[in-house]
């Protein structure tokens, strides 16, 4: 593995001054592991290249701090059986401006990053970016990164979806971005990859980890030490399949648990829905998933009778109630680690 030039990726949410201190100590524990390890831990400010004789393929990867746990735990797996480089920085953002990241400075964003890179950037581009995005960027992103990656001889673009479920605690620095704003990512990201005729390909990050609590710190979208395995081998069957010809995308963007504290055009969607199946919902379609709106899935789920009582929106319900088109059945890339 060389090491040569990279930077860093997504930001952590809380005050300031606890999230550097946070920052720091986990940085020093990921360095003591790594060491242990044997490994050797990427600078900020270095892309990671690696040299695999081309074995499998030569790919680059870029994205924010959801990416760079695999930079920060120096643990990159599976990915070594193809020639690669990897540039995850913190506090990334796609196409606006980055914001100031945890380890001290604004990074390049993903555009600027794939620019500097340019023929380094090899047969697939993996992208892991989208968490500090503010929403009327997602557009814009979306085209500039496959519109450049295309310049550049890259065959095919492929996305992660962000993860937006329950489990998920994540806002950008400046409070531009939330789960809502991560859904909606999804929906555009798989829109645009139907329309790329297979050169833009969504690998469903989202659905595929769902439920691995270990994988993630506190916030649900920063890696611990088990989930940089995990994606590194969810990215080396995505890779492969890709390679070799296969569009790995879904039929539609993954489903978000709606619980109450949701908000947005889901809930909507949701709360309408209910309301036209004959469910009382107090306050109408507003937009709020408040205790009425739970009560009134509840009763909905009573009604169906094969539905699980929840009070929440899983995607069986949501099915149920036709706000959610069915995905076609897709074989899992990869094993899950164990």
């Amino acid at each position: 593995m060389s090491v040569l030039g990279a930077a860093p990726a997504a930001r952590r949410p809380g005050p300031g001054n606890r999230w550097f201190a946070a920052g720091a100590l986990l940085a020093c524990c990921v360095a003591l592991i790594a060491t242990l390890a044997g490994g050797s831990v990427a600078r900020a400010d270095e892309t990671v290249r690696h040299d695999a004789a081309g074995e499998a393929g030569v790919v680059s990867l870029i994205g924010d701090s959801t990416l760079a746990g695999v930079r920060w735990y120096a643990d990159y797996g599976s990915l070594r059986t193809f020639d690669f480089v990897l540039n995850a920085e913190s506090c990334r953002r796609t196409v606006e401006p980055s914001c100031i990241s945890r380890e001290g400075y604004r990074s390049a964003t993903v555009v600027e990053t794939i620019r500097t890179l340019s023929d380094e950037l090899g047969e697939v581009l993996v992208v892991m970016s989208g968490y500090n995005d503010p929403a009327r960027s997602i557009d814009e992103a979306i085209d500039t990164v496959t519109d450049d990656a295309r310049s550049f001889g890259v065959d095919h673009v492929v996305w992660l979806t962000l993860r937006s479920g329950a489990d998920v605690d994540y806002s950008d620095p400046q409070e531009q971005s939330s789960t809502d704003t991560f859904r909606e990512y999804n929906e555009r990201l798989v829109e645009a990859a139907a329309a790329s005729n297979g050169f833009l390909q969504v690998a469903d990050w989202a659905t595929y980890s769902t439920g691995a609590t270990d994988w993630f710190e506190y916030d649900g979208v920063h890696l611990t030490s088990p989930g940089v395995d995990a994606l590194t081998t969810y990215l080396t069957g995505i890779l492969q399949r890709v390679l070799a010809g296969e569009d790995v995308s879904p039929a539609a963007a993954p489903w978000t648990v709606l619980t109450p504290g949701a908000e947005g055009e889901a809930v909507i969607e949701t709360q309408a829905a209910l309301i036209e199946a004959g469910i009382d919902v107090p306050g109408g379609a507003d937009g709020v998933y408040g205790n009425d709106t739970m009560a009134a899935v509840a009763e909905y789920q009573r009604q169906v009778g094969d539905l699980q009582v929840t009070g929440a929106v899983d995607e069986a319900t949501a099915r149920s109630l036709g706000i959610y088109d069915e995905a076609s059945e897709d074989v899992p890339p990869t094993t899950v680690p164990t």
